[in-house]
């Protein structure tokens, strides 16, 4: 519910404007999470190495258009759009008669978390001699 500043200006919740589909910032979050739903679907059908080597990239009237990082992606995507698209039907989405298939670097994934590796011995050396001057300069 929208409140009234004293200067008269509407003032609204956060969460009235992304859960309000009528504005556009609640249009626009709402195709997001309905795109990003599509992309899981997909992933879904798809054997996992496929799957990491797609990006969905919007809906067109009826196609949905999926974005892949190398020419030889897109032809195993293509191979596999048929079997999708039923797939996409069974889960509701009944709009998407076609699926295009675009060659293009995928957005930035999460980078995958750093892995740690062991100092090495001189390293270790370096460390533990740095730590003893500390001791020494606060006698």
């Amino acid at each position: 519910m929208a409140r009234k500043t004293p200067s008269g200006k509407k003032v609204f919740r956060v969460s009235e404007v992304i859960t309000d589909h009528g504005s556009s910032l609640g249009k626009m979050l709402h195709r997001a999470n309905m795109l990003s739903q599509i992309e899981h679907l997909i992933a879904g059908f798809l054997d996992p190495e496929s799957a990491a080597h797609f990006q969905v990239a919007t809906i067109r009237e009826n196609r949905l258009i999926l974005v892949s990082p190398s020419a030889s992606w897109a032809t195993m995507l293509r191979m596999q759009t048929p079997n999708v698209i039923r797939s996409l039907h069974q889960a509701g989405h009944t709009e998407i008669e076609h699926i295009d298939i675009r060659v293009a670097p995928l957005a930035e994934q999460h980078p995958d978390e750093r892995k740690r590796r062991a100092l090495s011995p001189a390293a270790q050396q370096a460390l533990e001699s740095m730590s003893h001057l500390d001791d020494d300069n606060e006698e």
